[in-house]
């Protein structure tokens, strides 16, 4: 390892068990409640997905007592199933949030393990937000630790399948007031079950990937609860999370201001329910056809200029399905060019098998530049006549230089609820996850998601 072997586990469990609600910033629980806001519209509009309806259909059979609330859905379950189930809808359909520099999405896990624990003993809306701030603060943080410079992994892990257990066990720890020791032992045990293979992209296991790890999270906390046994210093160890994960990890990113400067901040919102790096392309396209307007059938050219990692990780021309369109940036900047909207609608695998869209896709071209920001993306059509329409961004929507507003997320979450929650009852849960703080039971929010 590079660096010292910094006792990144107890400092995360210190993170976890020892954060006095008073001293978290106000400005880091106001980014809390935007955070639950956005991975509860989320799950809200996820829940009824395909790979919801089959995953559920599957693991029903096996479920527990009814424990715990289904969002989105009128059924109740096992807590353990419920976690599972309720991440796997939050993430679904590419729409939740990712921190800016780890390009890890930490809410869901957290979100579902918090608000299932919730409903088996009594949680007040204050100890759930701290424990949801927490477990996403950690998440970044070790995602950070394996995956940002001076740290050097690779892009084959998924960094939420890895990350995500252990910011859930921490979340439930703190919920059950486990003592140290213990949860250094909760840390291990998530940590045991830590996988996230990018090679799965563009299937079912893509959120796949980060319902596991809400389950693990909140069954690590239950085992050591219970005396299971792991290392006290499974991030740190040698062979430990942090070598398995990173060529080079930097445990600083996990330490250093621990307390005091809040990676939480640096969570952003997507606007758009497909790969984050396709965000600027689709801002450029949809600049394009609300101001310019041209037919597609005049397009004889897209030429894109774009950061590497939209190539990386989104390069398939023709998606087969849902799944690969989500990582398709040829299909949302057709489709944002088409219809001139980026919704899940643009997503589905009827505007994939859309004639005019499929043949925009094959009328594109990416040349890539590392000159170009993570946030920015050069777009020109060339129209048939020669005319030639450009756009450029630098901080698209959603990101940490253009944020979306309170007002564009809640927005956002009353398009998720709409069809799955009556009118009423969704603004009255907007408003409930807005008060969080004053929320004597937090268990309400978790019935209140619940479909008729």
């Amino acid at each position: 390892m590079a660096d010292a072997p910094l006792d990144a586990t107890a400092a995360l469990t210190s993170l976890a068990l020892d954060t006095q609600f008073a001293a978290i910033p106000e400005s880091v629980r106001h980014e809390g409640i935007r955070s639950l806001v956005n991975i509860v519209g989320c799950a809200l509009g996820g829940a009824r997905h395909d790979a919801v309806e089959k995953t559920w259909a599957a693991l029903r059979p096996f479920a527990g007592v009814a424990q715990a609330s289904l969002i989105g859905r009128p059924e109740r379950t096992d807590a353990l199933t419920a976690s599972l189930i309720n991440t796997l809808a939050s993430s679904v359909n590419t729409f939740d949030d990712t921190h800016a520099e780890a390009i890890v999405h930490p809410s869901g896990p957290v979100m579902a393990t918090v608000l299932a624990y919730s409903e088996m003993r009594p949680v007040t809306g204050v100890e759930a937000l701290a424990a949801f701030i927490v477990g996403v603060e950690a998440i970044c943080r070790l995602s950070k630790a394996v995956s940002v410079a001076p740290a050097k992994g690779s892009i084959a892990w998924s960094q939420t399948g890895i990350a995500c257990g252990i910011g859930a066990s921490l979340a439930a720890a703190r919920l059950m007031g486990l003592d140290h020791d213990t949860t250094r032992v909760a840390i291990g045990i998530a940590a045991a079950q830590a996988s996230g293979i990018r090679a799965l992209h563009g299937t079912h296991c893509t959120p796949m990937m980060p319902a596991n790890a809400g389950q693990a999270g909140l069954r690590a906390a239950f085992m050591a609860a219970a005396g299971v046994t792991s290392s006290r210093t499974a991030i740190e160890a040698r062979y430990g999370f942090a070598e398995c994960f990173a060529e080079t990890p930097h445990l600083a990113h996990v330490t250093d201001g621990l307390g005091e400067r809040w990676e939480i901040l640096g969570n952003t919102y997507k606007p758009y329910p497909c790969g984050i790096v396709i965000h600027p392309l689709i801002d450029a396209a949809l600049d394009i056809a609300r101001e310019a307007k041209p037919a597609p059938a005049v397009i004889a050219k897209v030429e894109i200029r774009a950061n590497p990692a939209a190539m990386a990780l989104c390069f398939r021309r023709h998606p087969k399905d849902e799944f690969e369109g989500q990582v398709s940036l040829y299909q949302w900047v057709a489709a944002a060019l088409v219809r001139g909207r980026a919704g899940i609608p643009e997503g589905t695998a009827g505007a994939i098998a859309e004639p005019v869209i499929t043949a925009l896709r094959d009328r594109i071209e990416v040349t890539t530049d590392p000159a170009v920001p993570h946030d920015g993306a050069d777009m020109t059509l060339i129209l048939d006549d020669s005319e030639r329409i450009s756009r450029t961004i630098r901080d698209c929507i959603g990101s940490r230089g253009r944020p979306m507003t309170d007002a564009e997320l809640d927005a956002k979450f009353a398009s998720a609820a709409a069809g799955v929650l009556q009118a009423d009852d969704s603004v009255a849960l907007l408003e409930a996850l807005r008060g969080v703080e004053r929320i004597p039971d937090a268990a309400s929010l978790a019935r209140a998601a619940r479909s008729p």
